[in-house]
């Protein structure tokens, strides 16, 4: 890799990072394409990898907000905990920043759920008496396929949570990272406990 391409990667990277921190965004994709296109970069090659990203807004966060990121990103984590337990039997995967450890007091908890139909989500949200409204997400799997999967979002404890849902037996198509075209990396309600050793 040429260092000028190095340079510029890094300079995409850390310029997001900047950008994310400031607004309180989590929407690491659009902020880099956004700074790509600012250097007049649109080519996918000469994007940071997500790592790289998330190692800068990382660094980026701790340098703002030192201790106060670490427990708002671990009181996140102990809300999809709670979440993830409610809709235990949808097999929920946490995915997102608030995974990936680049989530702050604004970001939202993303959940990839498995059912039969959206319509038996909605039955538990119901039964949950938790007020919510209709969302879709477009996305691209490993198998080249694109499709609009639907989701639900609600508020609970100041936080939004995005409910994705996708059929039963889905699990070997994976959801592709919207940055580097990688599966999407989700942690089990197993993993997440492992996580916060609890």
């Amino acid at each position: 890799m040429s260092n000028r391409k190095r340079e510029q990667q890094r300079r995409i990277a850390y310029e997001a990072a900047r950008i994310l921190t400031e607004h309180q965004s989590d929407n690491i994709a659009h902020v880099c394409r956004k700074v790509a296109a600012k250097y007049g970069i649109t080519h996918a090659q000469m994007m940071p990898s997500l790592e790289e990203v998330e190692i800068a807004l990382r660094e980026q966060q701790w340098l703002v907000r030192g201790d106060k990121q670490s427990e708002a990103l671990q009181q996140l984590r102990l809300k999809a905990l709670d979440a993830m337990q409610a809709f235990h039997q949808f097999h929920p995967q946490l995915v997102g920043s608030v995974l990936h450890g680049t989530a702050d007091r604004n970001s939202h908890i993303e959940l990839h759920l498995y059912a039969d139909t959206p319509e038996d989500v909605l039955f538990s949200l119901s039964d949950l008496q938790i007020p919510w409204q209709e969302m879709q997400r477009t996305l691209t799997f490993s198998d080249g396929s694109q499709g609009i999967m639907p989701g639900f979002q609600f508020n609970a404890d100041d936080v939004t949570f995005r409910l994705i849902i996708f059929p039963i037996g889905n699990h070997h198509k994976h959801p592709l990272d919207p940055i580097n075209n990688r599966p999407l990396e989700g942690a089990s309600l197993k993993q997440l406990r492992a996580i916060l050793q609890v």
